[in-house]
């Protein structure tokens, strides 16, 4: 096959991979939702190998399951998932609020400008980008250890995270929480990791940690039985 081809197709999969993964988290796409090759093909006017190719690419990321005789299926989150998701949270978190009093001037600057994204963010109207912001904002704390392979591992995680995040965002919309409300945890947070201030910059991460983990789960239990 030559290369261009080659090219082409993995492009035509990664954005099919992108559209999925937004109708995802915006919830057009419901958890536990078969994804079946022939339609996808058909209503995207691709080939079955390149929705096979994103599907793939989605199941690589978490957001998506292959079971036996089932096919592909959106992946829907069970308690364990979250508690597991939240578990690995806080001991990247609470690493990089240990790591503070070290932080580079560069990992500083990182955390500022994602903590002033996040409050332009939750003080708009574009859900999406809340979401977002608030990905990178948790992202550039954990950045603070200065470690490649651990903000690498952060990377991993975070498709799985954002659908999470976008889980909550959709709560926090129903359940009226004002941009203070939402805003509040990370302004504490931000300001006692810029005073380099560990103790109470731990504290702060696990206490939204704590909160977020329990206010997921109790969103869940709404919309469907936990495992």
């Amino acid at each position: 096959m030559p290369q261009d081809h080659h090219d082409a197709e993995g492009s035509a999969a990664e954005r099919l991979a992108a559209e999925i993964r937004e109708s995802v988290y915006s919830g057009d796409i419901a958890p536990g939702a078969p994804l079946r090759e022939v339609s996808l093909a058909e209503s995207q006017g691709v080939s079955r190998r390149t929705v096979r190719e994103a599907l793939l690419l989605l199941a690589s990321q978490g957001l998506v399951v292959h079971e036996r005789n089932r096919g592909a299926t959106v992946r829907s989150l069970g308690a364990e998932d979250v508690i597991d998701m939240y578990r690995v949270r806080r001991t990247f978190e609470l690493q990089g609020a240990r790591s503070a009093p070290l932080a580079s001037d560069e990992g500083r600057a990182r955390l500022q400008t994602a903590y002033e994204r996040l409050h332009d963010a939750v003080h708009g109207t574009d859900s999406r980008e809340i979401v977002n912001a608030d990905l990178a904002f948790h992202g550039a704390v954990v950045g603070l250890v200065g470690s490649t392979r651990l903000s690498g591992f952060y990377a991993q995680m975070s498709p799985e995270m954002e659908m999470v995040l976008a889980v909550i965002r959709r709560g926090e919309s129903v359940d009226g929480l004002t941009p203070e409300q939402i805003i509040a945890d990370h302004r504490t947070i931000h300001a006692a990791l810029m005073a380099r201030d560990v103790i109470e910059a731990q504290r702060a991460i696990l206490e939204h940690i704590d909160f977020n983990e329990r206010y997921l789960l109790g969103l869940l239990e709404r919309t469907q039985p936990l495992d």
